[in-house]
């Protein structure tokens, strides 16, 4: 299934399912689809998904080092995409939607 942002401030995000609702439990929300942020309520799920992303980031970051500094563990580099990465685009309409003071709901 694809779930699909949406606001008046801007082009519509769609992400498949799973990393959507991941981005919205970071963002505070359950896993509820339909449903919407209203305009007073688009900064502070802007401000947790930032925070949430960078933990993440961190503790990658941290799990890389520690595979690498392990002799007995082989260390495959893949072609993941980072949920920041993934994020970035949810990320742009929000900023925009809190600029416009709008809301953004996704279905």
């Amino acid at each position: 299934m694809i779930v699909t942002f949406k606001s008046k401030a801007g082009s519509d995000t769609a992400y498949f399912e799973n990393i959507a609702l991941k981005l919205l439990t970071m963002m505070g929300r359950d896993n509820k689809v339909p449903s919407a942020f209203y305009a007073e309520d688009v900064s502070a799920a802007l401000q947790s998904l930032k925070q949430e992303l960078a933990k993440l980031e961190q503790q990658e970051r941290e799990q890389l080092e520690a595979d690498e500094t392990d002799p007995d563990k082989e260390v495959v580099k893949s072609e993941h995409i980072s949920m920041q990465t993934r994020a970035q685009p949810l990320i742009e309409l929000l900023t925009k939607a809190e600029k416009k003071q709008a809301s953004v709901f996704w279905e």
